[in-house]
């Protein structure tokens, strides 16, 4: 009997020890995380915001770029001169690997003045990838709504741009992308103009 009592004492004493050292990590852990989180969450807000500006000012230059909403449609006007010059949209839409996701700036007239792919990581290397290359996203400057996707290399007619060798479905996406986009302009621009 006295041997029994001895071996739960020594087994409860096995069992705390580390339970105790498990309970203080599962503590201390999520907490320095969280301070963590706390101290840089700042900064990657601050880098998202500069990385975003950056982004813009190469799709179209203004003196600022304004965070807007209309509608539910969150984008950027790039004013110049108190007007706005530009309407900034940031998209995405499903390609092969995951979600291919585009910021495209449309001029007031209704024309693309430019695209960013700002992120295509999720699609093939050497295929898919392509799409972030200038030779491919280049084409949609000067487009209007209703662009369509042309395989093979084919002449393009007025709208269309050619796919991406080999990465149709990523090159659809970005299409899709950027015709979201000029949708939503649309969309602002009858919202703007049902204020005046």
């Amino acid at each position: 009997m006295a041997d029994i009592k001895a071996i739960i004492k020594n087994n409860k004493d096995d069992i705390i020890k580390p339970v105790a050292v498990l309970l203080a990590i599962c503590i201390i852990i999520p907490l320095a995380l969280s301070v963590t989180n706390k101290i840089t969450a700042e900064k990657i807000a601050r880098l998202e915001t500069e990385n975003s500006n950056k982004n813009m000012a190469l799709l179209v230059k203004a003196e600022s770029y304004k965070r807007c909403e209309t509608n539910g449609i969150v984008y950027y006007a790039a004013v110049n001169g108190g007007n706005t010059a530009a309407y900034i949209f940031t998209e995405s839409a499903k390609g092969y690997g995951g979600d291919v996701s585009v910021m495209t700036a449309v001029n007031t007239d209704g024309t693309v003045s430019g695209t960013a792919i700002l992120d295509v990581s999720n699609e093939t290397p050497g295929l898919g990838q392509n799409a972030a290359k200038e030779g491919f996203y280049s084409q949609f400057k000067g487009l209007k709504k209703g662009i369509s996707l042309l395989k093979n290399g084919a002449d393009g007619e007025k709208n269309e741009i050619n796919a991406v060798t080999g990465a149709t479905i990523t090159s659809a996406a970005v299409t899709r992308a950027v015709n979201a986009a000029l949708d939503d302009f649309d969309k602002v621009r009858e919202a703007e103009s049902g204020e005046e």
